[in-house]
């Protein structure tokens, strides 16, 4: 049985969802400077555009 509330899609979950991903792509785009290999500069920049996609998203990226 499940013990989650029906409201944890408020405007805060969703405002602090939104903010932990916008940091996580902050924090990969400041991380692309640092690395050495073609492949790692990818990575990181792949990992800054999801977390930003995801911040961008309607419902905040909560899926149902």
């Amino acid at each position: 049985m499940s013990t989650i509330r029906s409201s944890s899609n408020t405007s805060e979950n969703v405002s602090a969802f939104r903010s932990s991903h916008q940091s996580a792509a902050m924090q990969a785009a400041l991380l692309v400077r640092f690395q050495y290999s073609r492949e790692s500069k990818a990575q990181f920049r792949r990992e800054c555009l999801e977390h930003l996609k995801a911040s961008l998203s309607p419902g905040g990226g909560i899926c149902a």
